[in-house]
């Protein structure tokens, strides 16, 4: 539908006609006189002498005093039938031009809901109207408005985007890996959240007000279980304005902190359960009230209960009643903690959540909400509990079939039992009577104890002037004010969304780059590697070349001659020859037909002193050092290239050993005493370590992405 500065075509159109009516005529004409004759009631000669307060009660009483009357009436249908008539005029327009595919039912009621929405926002003070629509699910547009109207706390908001901006760190929390860790494991175990399972907004959206919250408590125990699961229905709520493959804008998330923040700040002491005098109170309370509908309306209900945790030997009706409530109390804990979530499904839950948010303003109706939810969640179930015997039985029945249940089963008990008494509670405040000045409609006689009255002062024409003329100033300046606040505010949030667009825009370049300078250090390093180890190759080959070489020569020129009937004699005499050369002669340096020319080289000789086997092993020996070193020098390099080595790999071992010993205070909270690791489960023993791997490869990731920075500094 159309839309001139923020409000529907039709409604516009609607006002000009209700305008231009001689209904909205007399209307005026008669509060007129009703404002009049509280003027000269009050000794006020204009209405501009009030100020803005003053202007805001005498139109109150005003309207309260003609209110009943046929003038209000007659107005009040031409109203009605304006209305319905512009909004139809506008569907049957869109029926015939648009061809929509929605049917006209939903077009008049989407048409509705969005007159209502501007309305509110224009209006917010308004949001009381909301009661009307008590046991109906909200729209999902018109819930994120009533949420943010009924949770809103701009000093929450304000608070966390400054600290965003001057101190992001002091917005997480020191067990942020934790919370990561379960709130990922959340999303994807549990079956009613199936709406959120693989969002990435999500999970960092809830991720990010969970940090921050337990930031700013400063408290050194984890996030509370209980958290995880209450700051679903807000995530849910805020899932049109993030996208499921990107994490959540800054501004979701402030919007987010502040309605979390001030839902905890609201919520009763059964809810909080810390486990204070306080609370177990509030508790015990909660399940007396729980407990008196339940016999009202559904009897076998606490019969099922008081034979699963009443013992038979307890007979006095005192101690039963005790007991019973006791019972009560443990059996309905654990869903009344979370609000229900994780018992009902999704737009169940919501349902729920929306009449407990529209009634935050009137004391006491949340508490009986929640109180009419649960009994009612119990007497649906009643066939399935019936059959339980102990505590477990049905805590688990409740657990299994409490996500089987739907809005409509809620609305026909809650319409068919406790609507009266809650819209009763919602409108009690809005049918108090409104103090009336005209003496026709007071129901004493007039000018009774007006004697008492401060008469006010006497004050000259020029005087009202001059402070009617200052009152005008004063609006004016105030418009203008308020004008330039929102000029600011939108201005704000344009700069806001453009740096949010440049900071992603230069972390996703920093990140191509960061990644660029890798991939060449990386293939740098993996070149260097390679002609290194190419180099060593061929050195060792060289070094393996030229002792096969020296064998080849030995084994040359000490060939053994071979005897017709070789012998022990004459195998030991082999050895000697081989080991043991004779004196070079002319003959034998000269080469024989046939074998090839060997360069002259220095020949040792072994004293006479070594027997063959000790000559024979220095040979092995000699050789096998050879090997050693050459095998020494291609792993572990020379000079300074070993020392380095070396050096790099003491302080690689001294950071392994900083980082097991850091990882086990974060993850156990204090070191480890010998022994103590090897004494545990197997099972244990696995988790630790795998925190423990988490972090110290976190840590390593870390300290190499700060070695690249000041690399890239230095360049």
């Amino acid at each position: 539908m159309a839309t001139v500065q923020g409000f529907p075509k039709w409604l516009l159109n609607c006002k000009d006609d209700i305008t231009k009516s001689k209904e909205w005529s007399s209307f005026l004409k008669e509060l007129h006189d009703a404002i009049q004759q509280q003027l000269t009631e009050s000794h006020v000669q204009y209405f501009t002498d009030l100020s803005e307060p003053e202007k805001e009660l005498f139109m109150l009483r005003a309207t309260k005093a003609i209110e009943g009357g046929n003038v209000y009436k007659n107005v009040s249908g031409k109203v009605s039938n304006l209305l319905d008539q512009h909004l139809n005029n506008d569907v049957a327009k869109q029926l015939l031009e648009d061809y929509p595919i929605d049917t006209k039912s939903d077009l008049i009621i989407e048409g509705a809901e969005e007159g209502a929405l501007s309305l509110l926002k224009k209006w917010p003070e308004f949001k009381s109207k909301l009661h009307i629509c008590l046991n109906q699910p909200l729209p999902p547009t018109m819930r994120q408005l009533a949420w943010r109207l009924y949770l809103s706390n701009t000093k929450f908001r304000k608070t966390y985007l400054e600290l965003l901006k001057t101190d992001r760190k002091s917005c997480i929390s020191p067990h942020d890996l934790d919370i990561s860790r379960k709130c990922e494991q959340l999303l994807l175990s549990e079956p009613t959240f199936d709406e959120l399972k693989g969002s990435v907004g999500a999970f960092y959206a809830m991720k990010a007000v969970l940090s921050y919250n337990h930031a700013i408590q400063r408290s050194k125990t984890r996030v509370r279980d209980m958290d995880y699961m209450l700051i679903v229905p807000f995530v849910q709520v805020a899932a049109p304005n993030f996208s499921r493959n990107e994490p959540a804008p800054n501004r979701v998330v402030a919007m987010l902190v502040e309605e979390f923040l001030t839902f905890n700040e609201s919520k009763p002491g059964y809810i909080t359960d810390s486990g204070s005098q306080t609370d177990n109170e509030e508790m015990t309370a909660f399940s007396n009230k729980v407990l008196v509908i339940l016999e009202k309306l559904y009897p076998e209900i606490p019969r099922i209960i008081g034979s699963a945790y009443v013992p038979s030997q307890e007979k006095t009706e005192a101690s039963s009643k005790a007991v019973l409530t006791e019972g009560l109390t443990m059996l309905i804990r654990p869903f009344i903690r979370a609000v229900f979530v994780g018992y009902l499904k999704m737009d169940v839950l919501l349902y729920v959540w929306d009449q407990y948010i529209i009634g935050l303003d009137i004391p006491g109706f949340g508490t009986e909400w929640l109180a009419v939810v649960t009994a009612t969640l119990l007497g649906l179930l009643q066939e399935y509990l019936k059959n339980c015997n102990d505590p477990t039985e049905l805590e688990n029945i409740i657990a299994e079939e409490s996500p089987k249940l739907t809005i409509p089963q809620f609305q026909y008990e809650v319409k068919r039992h406790h609507y009266r008494d809650l819209l009763a509670m919602l409108t009690k405040d809005q049918k108090a009577a409104m103090p009336v000045l005209d003496p026709t409609q007071a129901s004493h006689p007039p000018w009774r104890h007006w004697h008492n009255d401060v008469i006010p002062p006497f004050t000259k024409p020029q005087d009202r002037r001059t402070a009617r003329e200052e009152r005008e100033a004063e609006r004016e300046r105030l418009l203008q004010q308020q004008k330039d606040a929102k000029n600011y505010l939108r201005d704000q949030e344009y700069r806001e969304k453009r740096e949010e667009e440049e900071e992603y825009t230069r972390a996703a370049a920093a990140e191509r780059f960061r990644v660029e300078q890798e991939r060449l250090q990386l293939e740098d390093q993996l070149y260097q590697e390679r002609k290194l180890r190419e180099e060593n190759e061929r050195r060792a080959q060289q070094e393996i070349e030229r002792l096969r070489m020296e064998v080849e020569i030995l084994k040359y020129q000490h060939k053994p001659m071979k005897s017709p009937t070789p012998s022990v004699n004459s195998s030991m005499s082999f050895i000697s020859r081989v080991l043991l050369p004779p004196p070079p002669t002319a003959a034998s340096q000269t080469p024989g037909p046939g074998l090839p020319v060997i360069l002259e080289s220095p020949t040792h000789t072994p004293s006479r002193g070594q027997t063959p086997r000790q000559q024979t092993q220095n040979v092995v020996l000699d050789f096998l050092n050879k090997i050693r070193k050459t095998v020494d020098i291609v792993s572990h390099g020379e000079g300074d290239d070993r020392f380095m080595i070396e050096s790099e790999t003491d302080k690689y071992i001294e950071q392994n050993i900083a980082d097991i010993k850091r990882a086990e205070v974060e993850v156990l909270g204090q070191r480890l005493k010998p022994g103590e690791f090897e004494a545990m489960p197997y099972q244990k023993q696995q988790e630790i370590s795998d925190d423990m791997m988490v972090l110290i490869q976190k840590w390593r990731e870390d300290r190499r992405a700060a070695e690249l920075r000041q690399s890239r500094q230095s360049l």
